[in-house]
């Protein structure tokens, strides 16, 4: 009796989570229940957090400037002046305008990026020069491809199906409808002009931000909003698919106007890059569907149905597999397509690939799941489909949140006040702007109208039309670049005027649309039960 009286009043050195656990799992009743978690120190509560926190985001800028102070000549690291502590300040600097514009204003991070580059430039902090070009331009094409395969990841085969036609015509009519708009008004209003860069303007500004859109309609769907006709769904394979047009068509054009040749020798070259993107990403693709092999393969030793630890960490190391090769494949595809000079068939062979390989992934786990049906379940997820679901998409959204503060805020810095003084460009762009966004709304609704759909869902998927600013943040640069390389000094000028342009369509559009999708939303679309 005293060795039992003994070993009762020893304590429990388990941590306190666990010992809660225990006491009728009370805490995770409480996180499941969103309550508060009592703080077990004073280091835990919200000021010492907040300012640990702080802390640690401003120890890890000092290490990371150290470490590139140490090992790079004085030259790139001098301030002002230096082509790589340039870099490395506007990075920062986006990084903290975007979190602050959020936590202050609610505004899209992306904002407050852009603005930290178009700052820094005015105010003579951003100088890169040398090789340093090239790497922001080598940023710049790994945010597109990454930006390409999130947009195939998020197709879905069975919802597109079910809404083609729908789908269709909100992808394509809109998005050509606003290109010819802005083309045909670029050309009669923009001094100089030629048909191919109010093209390649009307095809840059024609694309949806799902960056924007996609966030603001999962907060909807997780309240119930936009479920019962599939309002969701509809906008968010449409905007993928509207990316893809917008980028195939900008390409296109880009290259009749730098690539040499006759007309009809560019529009040969068109199809060709049309058909060896299509087939690349549907080759690629099937390859990535069955290399590495599945975690059930028999060539992994012991696997069992349980989710076990080791089973875990067989899944993310495939999972880091797969996402390497999706990731450098789709690069080395859009670079090498590029040095082939075929620059279409890159971005189709990254939508297609990633698509491809997805839709395959999903359809061998749940042929899987038919016979082993906790194969892969955690035991603690209430979402089958999200516990299934897409860790490769995870990890480009981690990618691409690494990313973008570099996109919006170098952006920024293809913007100088100079020219907006000189060529009256505020005012040129709005009206511009205003003129494609007036006729893709006319569009959009006709497009949707005999769907079902009631006359406020219908004005929700016009304000959800409007956000621009991941795939012009990209674009845009991408054709001043090339015009500085390829084109003459007339090139450059309609180079950088499309770029302000674009700015400005990001500055206006992109606040509104994140704004009205949060206020209009719980408004316009009928909530599920």
């Amino acid at each position: 009796m005293q060795h039992s009286a003994e070993l009762a009043d020893q304590p429990d050195e388990r941590p306190l989570q666990l010992q809660r656990r225990d006491d009728g799992d009370e805490l995770q009743q409480r996180l499941d229940g969103g309550g508060d978690v009592a703080a077990m120190a004073w280091c835990d509560a919200w000021l010492p957090a907040t300012a640990a926190n702080v802390a640690a985001a401003i120890v890890g800028v000092g290490i990371a400037w150290s470490l590139l102070y140490v090992n790079v000549s004085p030259a790139l690291t001098a301030v002002p002046g230096g082509s790589l502590s340039s870099i490395f300040l506007l990075y920062v600097t986006g990084t903290v305008a975007g979190m602050l514009i959020y936590e202050i204003v609610g505004l899209p991070p992306r904002f407050g990026m852009l603005l930290a580059g178009i700052a820094l430039q005015n105010a003579g902090l951003y100088t890169v020069t040398g090789w340093c070009s090239h790497l922001v331009s080598f940023i710049r094409e790994v945010s597109l491809a990454v930006t390409l395969i999130n947009g195939g990841l998020e197709l879905n085969a069975n919802q597109l199906g079910r809404l083609s036609g729908v789908v269709a015509r909100l992808t394509l009519l809109p998005c050509l409808a606003e290109a010819a708009t802005v083309g045909l008004a670029a050309h009669l209003i923009l001094p100089g002009f030629s048909w191919q860069w109010s093209l390649i303007l009307g095809f840059t500004l024609s694309a949806v931000s799902p960056a924007i859109l996609v966030p603001g309609l999962f907060q909807l769907k997780r309240l119930g909003y936009g479920e019962v006709k599939g309002v969701n769904t509809l906008l968010i394979a449409a905007s993928s698919l509207d990316n893809i047009v917008s980028i195939c068509a900008f390409r296109i054009v880009l290259g009749v106007l730098f690539l040499t040749g006759s007309l009809t020798s560019k529009i040969i070259q068109g199809l060709i890059d049309v058909s060896v993107g299509t087939a690349l990403g549907v080759i690629w693709g099937f390859f990535l569907i069955f290399a590495p092999p599945s975690p059930w393969a028999k060539i992994y030793k012991n696997q069992k149905k349980e989710n076990t630890e080791k089973s875990r960490q067989l899944n993310r190391s495939i999972t880091a597999k797969r996402s390497f090769l999706l990731g450098a494949g789709g690069f080395l595809a859009m670079s090498g397509s590029r040095w082939c000079g075929y620059p279409v068939a890159g971005p189709l062979a990254c939508i297609i690939s990633a698509f491809v390989a997805s839709t395959g992934w999903r359809w061998r786990l749940k042929m899987q799941n038919l016979n082993n049906p906790v194969i892969l379940l955690d035991g603690n997820c209430a979402d089958e489909d999200q516990c299934r679901g897409k860790p490769v998409e995870k990890v480009f959204e981690y990618a691409w949140a690494g990313l973008q503060p570099s996109v919006f805020a170098f952006l920024g810095t293809d913007i100088k006040f100079e020219l907006l003084k000189s060529f009256n460009m505020a005012l040129v762009g709005l009206l511009v702007l205003a003129l494609g966004i007036v006729v893709r709304m006319i569009v959009t609704t006709c497009s949707v109208l005999g769907t079902g759909f009631s006359r406020k869902e219908i004005i929700f998927v016009n304000i959800s039309w409007l956000p621009k600013a991941t795939i012009q943040a990209i674009l845009a640069p991408i054709a001043l670049n090339m015009a500085r390389e390829l084109g003459t000094p007339e090139d450059v000028e309609c180079g950088t005027r499309l770029v302000t342009i674009a700015v400005i369509s990001i500055l206006l559009t992109a606040p509104i649309g994140a704004i009205g999708i949060k206020l209009f939303g719980p408004r316009l679309l009928p909530r599920a039960n």
